[in-house]
């Protein structure tokens, strides 16, 4: 009933700003964006966890994670579960930092009971001085406590003032000792093996990664069912510019997060502006940025969460918009960024021609249509076509059908391409293309094989049609 009462609600506030004929567009793409009814999110066995432990002890030693977490008038409940979904990680070399901005302490003392659930009685905290608080933090926080669990850390500080998500964020934020940071909302959930996957991942990687994400799903107000699994695709700068679909279980390089900070400018789409940004500083972001396909997050739907009501902060969506501005400025595009009917979905119109604009994108693509549904277009290596059978104007699964993002290769009927590569074309494409029954597949696999080679990007636009 809850995810029904949610959908009615989104349909409503879409009618109010749409009118009749987007919303049943929108309606029936919303239908089509979900993922099967069928998703049951799968717990790891005993036996899985207790394997998973055994890893830990091996290598925890060489890897730490801090996790921040902005508590503010938090519902007990909600608390009590983010705070045991973190002591029950498999992986045992974490911090946790909890900067909690309510009228009181109320969370401390549920805090102090949660922790001594396991240990039979409350642990000993080490509760600092005034003065030592005045020279840790100045005179934004007046109570600053730290407790050893089970050989990690939890440190909990109490702020004077509400500054605000970003600001408080940036007060644990400088507290962190990890080799890498992440956030965890005041009211989500981790799953047990969050932090184990991750910190797999990264020793396979050789910690060159900068930033590292996984999949999620959402939880209902219970925290008992779990639905909308997001599979995320690897990263993907246009795809990313279109939306945040990074979003959590997210870690930045602790270095890397303290010298950029959240800015308060941008509270509410504060983690996408810290992303964009964390982008910009790295050369080859293919490199720096690990996605780990798995669910290791679950974001809780309730009425005043983003997750359950899209309206609930509709000044994140235009905080979105301007973070995107932003990124777009400072890599010197002349471009308009516009909300999409979508909220947090972002459009990009370039001020002058795209390959002028953005000269290292080699080939523009759209889709290709038989009886109004996509029979080609967006191409995989293999030759697989993506989005193929999605209806014309709808997005599919997590609307990412209707995004522009790059891909390994397009069709040649709907393409355009830089002009320094059109001798290129010539030679390998237009010669075929004039012999009977030509294979498009096969030539625009070749050809955009050979685009990539030659360092360009392909890049995706469903809007995109034939000149």
């Amino acid at each position: 009933m809850a995810k029904v009462n949610e959908l009615y609600s989104k349909a409503n506030r879409y009618l109010k700003r749409n009118g009749i004929e987007k919303t049943a567009i929108a309606v029936a793409d919303s239908a089509l964006s979900k993922a099967p009814k069928s998703f049951k999110y799968q717990l790891a066995t005993t036996d899985e966890l207790k394997a998973q432990r055994a890893w830990s002890q091996r290598f925890a030693s060489s890897l730490k994670f801090t996790l921040v977490v902005p508590t503010y008038e938090t519902d007990s409940m909600y608390f009590d579960e983010m705070i045991a979904s973190v002591l029950g990680q498999t992986y045992n070399n974490w911090e946790l930092i909890l900067v909690d901005g309510s009228k009181n302490k109320r969370l401390l003392s549920e805090l102090e009971n949660m922790t001594g659930v396991s240990n039979g009685e409350r642990p000993a905290g080490r509760v600092y001085s005034l003065e030592e608080i005045r020279k840790l933090f100045r005179f934004s926080v007046d109570t600053y406590v730290t407790y050893d669990y089970d050989g990690c850390e939890i440190k909990y500080l109490h702020l004077t003032v509400n500054g605000g998500i970003s600001a408080n964020t940036n007060v644990g934020v400088n507290l962190a000792s990890g080799d890498y940071v992440g956030l965890l909302d005041h009211d989500d959930l981790l799953t047990p093996d969050a932090l184990y996957y991750m910190s797999k991942a990264l020793v396979a990687n050789a910690y060159k990664a900068k930033l590292i994400y996984s999949d999620e799903d959402k939880t209902d107000a219970k925290g008992k069912t779990f639905y909308e699994p997001n599979r995320k695709p690897d990263f993907n700068e246009d795809m990313f510019l279109t939306n945040n679909y990074i979003c959590h279980l997210t870690l930045l390089e602790r270095n890397l997060i303290q010298e950029l900070m959240f800015r308060p400018e941008y509270d509410g789409a504060q983690d996408y502006d810290l992303f964009l940004r964390a982008v910009m500083t790295m050369d080859n972001p293919d490199e720096r940025i690990l996605h780990v396909p798995k669910i290791l997050y679950h974001w809780r739907v309730h009425p005043l969460s983003t997750a359950g009501n899209t309206d609930a902060k509709e000044y994140a969506y235009e905080a979105g918009r301007r973070a995107v501005d932003d990124y777009c400025k400072a890599r010197g595009w002349a471009v308009t960024i516009s909300h999409t009917a979508h909220l947090g979905f972002y459009h990009m119109e370039y001020k002058n021609l795209l390959f002028s604009t953005r000269p290292y994108i080699g080939v523009l693509c759209g889709p290709l249509y038989k009886l109004g549904k996509i029979s080609g277009g967006a191409m995989k290596e293999d030759g697989t076509v993506m989005y193929r059978g999605l209806t014309k104007g709808l997005g599919g699964y997590m609307h990412r059908g209707s995004l522009v993002q790059q891909v390994e290769a397009g069709d040649v009927r709907n393409m355009r391409i830089n002009p320094v590569l059109e001798n290129l074309y010539d030679e390998m494409v237009e010669s075929k293309l004039a012999k009977n029954a030509p294979d498009y597949v096969e030539i625009s696999l070749a050809f955009c094989k050979k685009v990539r080679e030659l360092g360009y990007k392909i890049l995706y636009d469903p809007d995109h049609k034939q000149e």
